[in-house]
């Protein structure tokens, strides 16, 4: 009887380290793919294999809906964008859940200028113990919904020295900022740049 415990014991811990091994290499296999087919804008694909009944064994939903959420954003499909931001927002309880959500939402009203939804994401990012994310979210509000322009002077002189990813979304921040004062051959220079680079 005690050998019998003793294998079934031995079973169960050879099972469990096959899963435990087995699950890693699993989501590993699956974030690449779905990173790969977001990055290469595969959708189709990209719902398909997130929609795998596997998935939900090895993923947390809120990862799952999360990972729909970024591949709504960039298909730019406004109606899921709203639909799944109120999905993803039921499920995030943990403080950096709210947080990352709350950054990509209102990064993403933001720029549609949908003054509503930015103060409702502003509010909550203000409770948050972040203050560069704070300070960046304000900048963009200023900019973007009140249509203020003290923030001219210091962009001009970071996009000299900024990376070109940065430099995109300065050219597009400086541009605004220029059409909001009615410069038009400053807000031109910025917006040709902003052609040139997202053609590119």
């Amino acid at each position: 009887m005690e050998n019998h415990s003793t294998w079934t014991l031995v079973i169960l811990v050879a099972l469990a380290i096959f899963y435990l091994v087995f699950s890693q290499l699993y989501r590993k296999n699956r974030q690449n793919r779905w990173m790969a087919e977001l990055q290469s804008l595969e959708f189709e694909q990209f719902d398909k294999d997130i929609r795998s009944p596997m998935v939900r064994l090895f993923f947390p939903l809120y990862q799952i809906e999360f990972l729909k959420l970024n591949r709504y954003l960039l298909s730019d499909d406004s109606e899921k964008i709203q639909k799944q931001f109120q999905i993803v927002s039921k499920l995030a309880r943990k403080k950096e859940q709210r947080q990352e959500l709350c950054t990509i939402a209102f990064e993403h009203y933001v720029y549609e200028e949908n003054k509503e939804e930015c103060d409702r994401y502003l509010k909550e990012i203000d409770s948050f113990e972040n203050s560069s994310l704070q300070a960046h979210a304000h900048q963009l509000y200023d900019i973007l919904i009140e249509h203020k322009t003290d923030s001219l002077p210091a962009m001009e002189q970071s996009f000299q020295k900024a990376s070109p990813g940065e430099k995109t979304i300065l050219a597009y921040l400086l541009a605004k900022q220029y059409r909001f004062l009615d410069q038009e051959k400053k807000a031109q220079y910025y917006e040709s740049y902003l052609k040139k680079e997202t053609s590119a």
